[in-house]
């Protein structure tokens, strides 16, 4: 039976803008939706209606929204759009996602999209595609707050100040020595309780645990589940740090499997 919505709760998906002519049409409404909620839609919409989403929401909305979206729609989408919208997009993601998708295109399309990236952001993306996709390598991230092992409480929140937009996933502090090398996994709740001149190595978690660039992916979610872990650090072969491996990180890969 017929039913009445007001029209201010409605949204039309529409991807030719001449055709909006007559409707003051924005994706506020759907911008305003968590992007978990806003992937089942995209992922069930024609190619052009995702295509329309895609070139007409902020960069930020729809990098968390590529994020959520199935690994093999999200490539979909990428190959619909311009390679600068492309590139903006991949901008906002996780270095190691935008990997993860550049790794999934044809190289030339993939190269074209680097191209138009930041400098910043496509050599993080670079130094991820070099690691083989199934590696603890291809999973990990760049982002993560490093401080010399004789460093303080007081020195870590003034760290974290100055790095506010890394706030929401951090879950531990590195302490590194002079060579880079990983000494010390500090918990960053430990701070809220310690004073300011406590050594943060006082406040490390024991023992300290940490994979190789080349572990296996499979090895890495045992070592989560066995040790209730919410990040781990990633070292190379002379156990310089290089990257960290959150539990977000692990979920993502559990659902692809």
């Amino acid at each position: 039976q017929p039913n009445s919505i007001r029209w201010e709760f409605c949204n039309i998906l529409e991807a030719d803008p001449q055709r909006r002519v007559r409707l003051n049409i924005s994706n506020k409404l759907l911008e305003k939706m968590h992007p978990a909620d806003l992937a089942d839609i995209v992922e069930n919409l024609g190619h052009e209606d995702r295509r329309a989403i895609f070139n007409t929401m902020d960069n930020e909305t729809a990098a968390e929204l590529l994020s959520e979206v199935e690994p093999d729609i999200q490539t979909r989408i990428i190959e619909s759009l311009k390679a600068d919208k492309a590139a903006d997009i991949l901008e906002e993601m996780e270095p190691s996602e935008a990997a993860d998708l550049l790794n999934e295109l044809e190289e030339e399309r993939s190269e074209e999209i680097l191209e138009e990236m930041q400098p910043e952001e496509k050599e993080d993306v670079e130094d991820l595609l070099e690691f083989r996709e199934n590696t603890a390598g291809g999973l990990m991230d760049t982002g993560f707050l490093a401080l010399p092992e004789e460093a303080t409480v007081a020195n870590a929140m003034e760290e974290l100040k100055k790095n506010e937009e890394v706030l929401e996933d951090l879950h531990s502090i590195f302490l590194v020595d002079s060579e880079n090398r990983l000494r010390f996994t500090v918990p960053v709740a430990k701070l809220f309780f310690a004073a300011g001149e406590t050594a943060l190595k006082n406040l490390a978690a024991d023992p300290l645990l940490y994979v190789d660039s080349d572990e296996r992916q499979d090895r890495i979610a045992e070592m989560f589940d066995k040790y209730n872990l919410l990040s781990l650090p990633v070292v190379d072969e002379e156990r310089r740090l290089i990257g960290v491996i959150t539990v977000d990180d692990v979920v993502a890969l559990l659902r692809q499997s």
